[in-house]
């Protein structure tokens, strides 16, 4: 090895010698600013979270939309209570209003000279005029109670009496809880049955589950009702048939549509008035799981009413904050920054 290449090497092992030397140096500061950190990490801390609080701290055109926020949310709540206040069954200012615009509704109909009930057919007349359903009926028509109505009121039976009184015991519900019983309170199947057992003046009844193989299958039978021919005094009569029922509601359905549209519209208003009301109605398709008495345990505990109260109330605070947001995003003047001023946002729709 001559001189020139002693000189290279020596040369090169003396920048690498310095390289490293650096790197340690590096290493040596970073360590010590590292070290420095942790010993004074929570004041650093502190002093990062005041900061922060400083800058997306709310000021007084913050705390106005707090405000307002705050007001359309107890606003909401006020509402929302008196909206859903539970009334007595036919005594309450809701389900008057509601029959109010049931009547009104109805009138736009025309009755077109239909005006006679018939089996399985109530008149037109009878359904845009007489602001009560079929399945409301609890009374049946026994001997009794038809001598009752016709001989001491002087009233014309629309049927023939013997033809539709009702067999044997009356067992298809007790008293108030009716509404446990019958489809046409049912908020979803009622849709269907309810106005089914309008059109036609019957009342549809599911009774207790049978267990067959392990199953509980739900039974429903179909009783006629009997009217007066001023469409009052319903009394519950014979058995009919479920399936005849549906079938004389569609056949009917084609040939004259305003009847199902009427019936239908009468069958939600109804279902309204009884929201609030104290015996409530059940959560959709529960009187087919269970027996009438577990029904009403469970209505008394959450009923559809509740569940429409929380949804609404819940989408009405979701439509409050998004209107609150929204303008206060808008009242931003660009003096401060955009991913500070949204977390203020949050802050008060959070409060």
């Amino acid at each position: 090895m001559n001189l020139e290449e002693i000189q290279k090497k020596r040369k090169c092992v003396k920048e690498n010698t310095d390289k490293t030397l650096k790197n340690i140096d590096k290493l040596a500061n970073e360590s010590l600013r590292v070290a420095d950190v942790a010993n004074h990490s929570e004041k650093i801390i502190e002093d990062l979270d005041k900061e922060f609080e400083e800058a997306t701290g709310l000021n007084g055109k913050d705390v106005k939309f707090l405000f307002a926020a705050m007001g359309l949310q107890f606003l909401r709540i006020v509402f929302i209570n008196k909206l859903t206040e539970i009334e007595a069954a036919g005594k309450g200012e809701k389900e008057k209003w509601l029959h109010e615009k049931q009547q009104e509704i109805l009138s736009r109909f025309d009755p077109d000279g239909d005006n006679v009930d018939k089996l399985y057919h109530a008149s037109m007349e009878h359904i845009i005029t007489n602001e009560k359903v079929p399945y409301d009926a609890t009374t049946p028509l026994t001997d009794k109670n038809y001598e009752r109505i016709i001989a001491k009121k002087g009233k014309e039976a629309n049927y023939d009496p013997d033809a539709m009184r009702f067999p044997g015991n009356f067992d298809l519900f007790k008293g108030g809880n009716h509404r446990f019983s019958t489809m046409g309170h049912d908020p979803i199947a009622g849709l269907l049955f309810g106005t089914g057992n309008i059109m036609t003046n019957t009342i549809t009844c599911v009774r207790s589950p049978l267990d067959i193989a392990g199953l509980s299958i739900p039974v429903l039978t179909t009783n006629h009702v009997f009217y007066t021919k001023d469409y009052k005094y319903p009394m519950i009569g014979n058995y009919g048939m479920t399936t005849i029922m549906i079938q004389k509601m569609i056949d009917r359905t084609i040939h004259q549509p305003s009847a199902l549209v009427a019936s239908l519209i009468k069958q939600i208003i109804h279902i309204g008035t009884d929201l609030y009301t104290p015996c409530g109605i059940e959560i959709p398709l529960a009187n087919l799981c269970l027996d009438t008495k577990s029904v009403e345990d469970l209505t008394m505990q959450i009923s559809t009413g509740d569940i429409i109260k929380v949804g609404m109330s819940a989408k009405f605070s979701e439509l409050i904050n998004c209107i609150i947001s929204t303008i206060h995003g808008l009242m931003n003047d660009g003096s401060v920054p955009k991913e500070v001023y949204n977390v203020k946002t949050r802050k008060i729709v959070s409060l």
